[in-house]
């Protein structure tokens, strides 16, 4: 079994992952965990791949019929392509210790990575990157209060928070930068009436939204929240980066030629 990062879009693909594609059996092509232009079943005739060989995989496929998955690779050779970097997600993850529980030889081939080029593309410094978070939809049973919390940990320690946003492409669903933000906004209101945070962190920080990472029509924005939010963007995949309380003068200068941060805004 090979599981294969496919990148950022089609034209991301490695020589190596092209090389495997090629002398596959049979490709799965993961359709949900994450979004990578031209990773889908067109790939059959940019690479001269017999279409037969190919399957959009989607969560029933990955993650309930697993097996199914595993027992081919017992005497085929099975690709899994995933957008942007393998085992990002803990389905892939799962895929490859439940075919080393069955001797069934796995390599991983690395892709270009979504969350990576999230953070290099603003000009923000790696290592002042505290733990990233997702932020997912909210229901009526549940409202993601943990992601507020793990930005709040990261600002105490003057780090950075990466906010990767909910994809839910099995029902068309795709978290946007403006959503994100008014969805923060609305679990900080009822934080703070809760005295769960002492002060607003999303209103008071300098937020950057990032959209498309990598690909032709990539935008990032930076500023206070009302400047974030009020943009046009691309389609998803986006992100959102809450930054540390105090900036690296060459972070600030990046943000500012990069991200269209104002010359004069303060931090916190």
């Amino acid at each position: 079994m090979y599981i294969v990062g496919g990148g950022l879009s089609r034209d991301y693909l490695t020589r190596k992952a092209i090389e495997i594609l090629r002398k596959a059996d049979k490709i799965y092509i993961d359709s949900y965990t994450s979004i990578a232009p031209g990773i889908d079943s067109k790939l059959s005739q940019d690479l001269d791949i017999n279409p037969d060989k190919i399957i959009v995989a989607n969560r029933e496929v990955l993650e309930n019929k697993s097996h199914v998955v595993i027992r081919e690779a017992e005497t085929k050779k099975v690709v899994v392509l995933v957008p942007g970097d393998p085992l990002i997600a803990t389905t892939h993850i799962s895929l490859v210790v439940e075919a080393k529980r069955k001797s069934i030889e796995v390599e991983i081939i690395p892709g270009v990575s979504g969350v990576y080029a999230s953070i290099t593309l603003t000009g923000l410094q790696f290592y002042k990157f505290g733990k990233p978070v997702t932020l997912v939809y909210p229901s009526e049973a549940f409202i993601p209060f943990t992601t507020l919390t793990t930005i709040k940990e990261n600002i105490e320690r003057n780090l950075h928070t990466l906010v990767l946003l909910d994809l839910r492409l099995d029902e068309g669903k795709a978290m946007t930068i403006p959503e994100a933000i008014e969805l923060l906004l609305y679990i900080e209101e009822k934080m703070l009436k809760e005295k769960a945070i002492d002060k607003p962190l999303i209103k008071n920080s300098l937020i950057v939204g990032v959209a498309r990472a990598g690909l032709s029509d990539f935008r990032c924005v930076a500023g206070m929240y009302e400047k974030v939010k009020e943009q046009i963007y691309p389609p998803p995949p986006h992100s959102i980066i809450i930054t540390a309380p105090i900036l690296h003068p060459i972070e600030r200068e990046a943000l500012v030629l990069l991200c269209g941060l104002n010359s004069g805004q303060k931090e916190h």
